[in-house]
């Protein structure tokens, strides 16, 4: 019996490659769409983050706190600062050269020892975030400052209380360096943080979970394209009952069961050819990156494939001809693909719509694939989203088994 699934697979196999056209689209088109989606949904990855926010400098003060100031915004690990005059500032911010220009006027250290509101001039060119970034490192800096500076006034207070100083002023200037020196001592951590990192296999939180770029429109394309690759195959059996070849096929000693399972096996064979192909020549090509376990990205394409394949043989035993099969090919790739996440993250639609998407492979098999190329993670942590496929391919194959007429 098994001889016969494979031959009769083996015939499924050269019908649907005999078409040099067919064929090409299979896979060009998947490509064409991966390309053109990843482009219009903005290829990123944290490899491609910045290493920093460029920002411009400008210490019209020149004293010793406005120095200070430069040197904890020169620090931050967020920015790229460099330092120079207005002009040359201005200059760079119009070429979009760097995010912002802060300005530190010559008035700084006189309102911050007085304890004056002082008043920093920002001028950017960036995206909301970007100057967020920037503004909030620059007032943590100042907030740092003007806290130094508040806790040596009052120590200066305190000590004038007690008579330390006796009208002498240089004492008290003095007194005031010193506590300042000691408050901006005091105002940084002790000793470095130490940061344990331990290998874990799912990340819990991350601020790059949302699949973009080529990490969507990849797997998103083969799976939307390779459903109406395998589904096509429905529409072949039809066109086979009707034309009376699964009836010639019983009069031959050939089991019934052998008939169907070579079908289905034929699919299942040209599903996996096809996404083969794509998963290489995406990887080549554009640079698409499917995640770091080869072994959970080939369970998972088995895994989906199988379940589509059993689609294809519950249509083809649903279907009464073929234009039927055609027509319902159309309607069902066309709902479980955006549904599912194949065109758009799902992680940006309603939650409604995410519950109703889920009631499809195709949402199942774009979670999986999304933690395998985007979250980075192994074949423990696709396991659900496998075993579901799984379910659902054994669903279809039971209903299609059951109503399947050869004649």
């Amino acid at each position: 019996m098994l001889t016969q699934i494979f031959d009769i697979a083996k015939l499924y196999l050269r019908t649907a490659f005999q078409s040099r056209g067919e064929l090409l689209s299979a896979i060009l088109m998947p490509l064409l769409f991966t390309f053109v989606l990843g482009q219009a949904m903005g290829s990123f990855s944290p490899d491609d983050a910045p290493v920093g926010w460029p920002v411009y400098l400008v210490n019209e003060d020149g004293a010793a706190l406005s120095e200070t100031l430069t040197d904890r915004v020169e620090a931050d690990a967020l920015l790229i600062v460099q330092t120079g005059t207005e002009a040359k500032g201005m200059e760079l911010l119009a070429a979009e050269e760097t995010t912002a220009v802060i300005i530190i006027p010559p008035i700084f250290s006189t309102d911050l020892l007085d304890q004056k509101e002082v008043d920093v001039a920002f001028h950017v060119n960036g995206t909301a975030n970007e100057v967020q970034i920037v503004e909030t490192a620059v007032k943590s800096a100042l907030i740092e400052l003007e806290g130094s500076v508040a806790a040596a006034n009052t120590a200066v207070l305190a000590a004038a209380e007690l008579g330390r100083f006796d009208n002498d002023e240089a004492a008290r200037d003095s007194y005031f360096d010193e506590a300042l020196r000691q408050a901006q001592e005091k105002w940084r951590p002790i000793a470095p943080i130490a940061v344990a990192v331990e290998k874990v296999s799912r990340i819990e939180d991350t601020t790059n979970d949302i699949s973009v770029g080529n990490a969507q429109s990849a797997p998103g394309m083969m799976i939307m394209f390779s459903m109406f690759f395998m589904l096509g195959g429905a529409a072949t059996i039809v066109e086979e009952r009707a034309q009376g070849t699964l009836r010639r096929l019983l009069v031959m000693p050939i089991h019934k069961g052998a008939i169907l399972l070579g079908k289905f096996e034929g699919i299942y064979i040209s599903g996996l050819a096809q996404i083969g192909i794509l998963v290489v020549v995406s990887g080549a090509l554009m640079g698409v990156k499917w995640g770091q376990s080869p072994f959970a990205l080939l369970l998972m394409l088995l895994s989906y494939t199988f379940s589509i394949a059993a689609l294809g043989i519950m249509m083809a035993a649903l279907a009464r001809s073929q234009d039927q099969v055609n027509s319902l090919t159309t309607v069902i790739v066309l709902v479980m693909a955006p549904l599912g996440g194949a065109w758009w993250p799902l992680e940006i639609v309603p939650e409604w719509m995410r519950t109703i998407g889920h009631l499809f492979p195709t949402a199942w098999a774009m979670d999986g694939f999304g933690d395998i190329i985007t979250r980075g993670l192994g074949v423990g942590d696709i396991l659900l989203e496998t075993a579901v496929l799984l379910a659902f391919g054994l669903l279809f194959l039971l209903i299609g088994v059951w109503r399947f007429r050869y004649e």
